[in-house]
């Protein structure tokens, strides 16, 4: 169980970085900045839905680690 956990967390972890320097990026590279649905505020949404679900499945596997 501590396997799964260090992997849940490690991913968490790369999720966060992924959102640290990825968003800054995705925001100011963005096509057209009037459009509120463009594909770069979609990949965003998707980034910060992931890493979401990873912090809720940490909480989970940690519940039961310790």
């Amino acid at each position: 169980m501590q396997f799964i956990s260090f992997i849940a967390a490690n991913a968490l972890l790369f999720a966060s970085l992924i959102l640290v320097v990825g968003v800054p990026v995705l925001y100011m590279t963005q096509n057209n900045p009037e459009d509120r649905r463009n594909r770069e505020i979609r990949a965003i949404e998707v980034i910060g839905g992931v890493w979401f679900h990873l912090v809720l499945i940490n909480g989970i596997i940690a519940f039961f680690v310790v």
